[in-house]
């Protein structure tokens, strides 16, 4: 007798999945070992009946009805990486994956592991697991170690944890196969003495009466898919989304735990800009930055992602075993001079200014480019040539790079008329360009990473840009809109967050990066326009304000005109000689604080540099430039449009002035 062959099994399902019911007398008797050996192994489970839980917490359990189980023997091997699997931290486990390890261990007969008593072991250990992570909704490994070792008490099942390493993405994608694989198996042999019983009824039939079994089979193979389906390994991308009461809550929490993980969002070093784009650049969003050629888009690009290693220190990627990677793609500029750019961003010089020694020394220590404790991102940049790829070739990229151990949180790409979109589009760039930040989203989306890239406005912005400079006019870049956007609105489309970028220069010549939000999807900002400065003396570096009070301005009108038009504020519509005469300042018990009109009644601590509230304006001196206050002399603080400086005059009173400066920092 021939041996049961599980993809005969699986194959014969198949067959009639595709309705061949004319052939079946032809499949069955070349294939009937199959159903004998079936019916008469004593290993496989007896046929059961089954039924989806709707109530309580059951997390989508099948529950059975019958004291028999399956006798399915895991080698050591497997159940060790089950064992990791169980308490691994790996964002990319869903609620789903342990219901289908939870649903395969329930149905394991523990018989056949009673001899081996390191089986067992494991065994236990994963089953207490399941139930830290389903019933207690635990996900943090030490917590989950102290549930499986009994709490505070004296129950230990005695595995190491030191013994059970971290698993990568494909170590988890096999687990979720093996275990979908021995479900499905299992309802195979389960179901096969009811196919068996109406295979007898169909064979015993006359043949002129038979296709009254037709939809007995119909419903038996739609039965064993809907199992096949419910036991499918999902992708560790959430893909669906339904109100059915038995999936609902597991898809609601891994939905909930994909929307809040603190590692789907990643800050830049500039408040301005990480309040334009929403709070921070967000995973599976594709940002657009456009403007006009020489203003400073691969620059802006590469303060991005030098100030995202900077900024997220700690950084925990969705898989623990792999290093964050920032992933910067030029295909405008070379390797060498991409590099020799960060270097002038960080020390205000190129290479050839330093020695090799010195430039390794200072950007490591300066720069803090290292992988070191918690300084833990990567950047990784490469170059590829002007159309020499397209966007599927992005796959290859970014699981080259997990191959080498390497988990990319973010791509940059330099810019999107360099590379090709995935189908061919016959010299239609309008098309194209709108076909590759499409793309761009779909990459976003399915690695769940934000992707940035660049693209240049039209001829129309360049000579709206011209005339108003001839004109002396400033904030230019609120000129430019949709309108501007070149060769292919459907960049604007496609896109999530559109910023329109300019280069300008306030009355003082000080340069600032001034960017404008055109448009940004599911999100209302607080600001839409903000004003950038450089670093003094860099055309490079702009100033990061992470940690410090506010550098960037929302206008770069001189004072005279903000004096007589009412100006949008960090959202809030003022007139600047509608907050000149404060009084009533209360004290913090630090030092004298500093009132910042432009803040809407809060005032600054000069020594803690913290917003405090409950300052009241009177408005008096509507006609003076000035502000009184109580601080000390000689105290300077930015408050968005111009830095207050304090002075005493002579009458001995304090007063805060405003100051035209590029960088405030507080001294005293």
């Amino acid at each position: 007798m021939r041996q049961l062959d599980r993809s005969s099994c699986l194959s014969f399902i198949i067959y009639i999945n595709w309705g061949l019911l004319s052939n079946i007398d032809k499949y069955l008797s070349s294939n009937i070992f199959i159903i004998r050996i079936i019916k008469e192994n004593k290993n496989l489970m007896e046929i059961v009946n089954r039924k989806r839980r709707n109530g309580g917490s059951g997390h989508g359990r099948t529950t059975s009805f019958s004291d028999k189980k399956v006798k399915y023997n895991f080698n050591i091997d497997v159940l060790n990486l089950m064992c990791s699997y169980i308490i691994s931290s790996n964002s990319n486990i869903k609620k789903s994956h342990i219901i289908n390890m939870r649903n395969l261990f329930d149905t394991l007969d523990l018989e056949i592991y009673q001899r081996d008593i390191e089986k067992l072991k494991r065994i236990n250990f994963i089953r207490k697991g399941i139930q830290a992570r389903l019933e207690k909704d635990l996900k943090n490994t030490s917590l989950i170690l102290t549930y499986i070792n009994g709490g505070i008490s004296d129950e230990n099942i005695d595995i190491q944890a030191e013994s059970l390493p971290e698993l990568s993405n494909a170590e988890l994608a096999y687990i979720n196969e093996t275990i979908s694989g021995a479900l499905k198996c299992t309802f195979i042999e389960n179901d096969m003495d009811d196919f068996f019983d109406l295979y007898s009824r169909y064979k015993a039939e006359d043949y002129r009466d038979r296709d009254k079994f037709v939809g007995e089979f119909e419903d038996f193979v739609k039965n064993l898919n809907s199992k096949f389906r419910n036991a499918k390994a999902e992708s560790m991308v959430n893909t669906a989304f339904s109100l059915e009461p038995e999936k609902f809550a597991t898809q609601m929490s891994d939905v909930y735990d994909t929307v809040t993980a603190t590692n789907r969002f990643i800050s830049c070093g500039m408040q301005g800009l990480n309040t334009l784009v929403g709070g921070a650049f967000e995973a599976t969003r594709t940002y657009l930055l456009l403007g006009m050629a020489g203003i400073g888009k691969s620059m802006l690009l590469l303060n991005l992602a030098y100030q995202m290693k900077k900024y997220n220190k700690g950084y925990q990627p969705k898989d623990p075993t792999k290093t964050p990677t920032i992933l910067f793609l030029t295909q405008e500029n070379s390797i060498e001079e991409t590099v020799d750019r960060l270097c002038d961003m960080i020390t205000g010089k190129h290479m050839a200014e330093f020695s090799k020694e010195e430039v390794i020394k200072i950007l490591q220590t300066d720069g803090e480019l290292t992988l070191e404790g918690d300084n833990n991102i990567n950047i990784h940049i490469i170059w590829r040539a002007d159309r020499s790829i397209d966007t599927g070739d992005l796959y290859g990229i970014i699981e080259d790079l997990e191959d080498d151990g390497y988990e990319v949180i973010a791509l940059i790409q330099d810019h999107i008329k360099r590379i090709r979109s995935v189908n061919n589009y016959n010299g239609d760039m309008r098309l194209e360009l709108g076909a590759v930040v499409n793309e761009f989203k779909i990459l976003a989306q399915l690695k769940e990473i934000p992707v940035i890239t660049v693209s240049h406005l039209n001829r129309d912005a360049a000579s709206k840009l011209e005339n108003a400079t001839r004109g002396n006019k400033v904030d230019l870049t609120r000129l430019l809109g949709r309108s501007n956007i070149g060769e292919s609105l459907l960049m604007l489309d496609n896109a999530d967050c559109v910023i329109i970028a300019n280069k300008e220069f306030d009355e003082y010549e000080n340069a600032y990066l001034c960017l404008a939000l055109e448009k940004i999807r599911n999100a209302t900002p607080k600001i839409d326009y903000i004003c950038q400065p450089f670093e003094q003396n860099s055309q490079t570096k702009l100033v990061e304000d992470l940690y410090t009070s506010p550098v960037y301005k929302l206008t770069l009108r001189p004072a005279n005109q903000i004096n007589s038009q009412s100006i949008n504020m960090n959202g809030i519509n003022m007139k600047k000689n509608s907050y000149t005469g404060i009084d009533n300042i209360a004290s913090d018990g630090e030092e004298p604080n500093i009132f910042s009109p432009l803040m809407n009644g809060i005032r600054y601590s000069s020594s803690l540099n913290e917003m405090v509230e409950n300052v009241n304006i009177d408005g008096e001196n509507e006609e003076e430039d000035f502000v009184y206050v109580k601080p000390s002399p000689n105290t300077s603080i930015n408050v968005n449009t111009y830095s207050y400086t304090t002075e005493e005059d002579e009458n001995g009173d304090i007063q805060v002035k405003p100051q035209p400066l590029v960088i405030f920092n507080k001294a005293s």
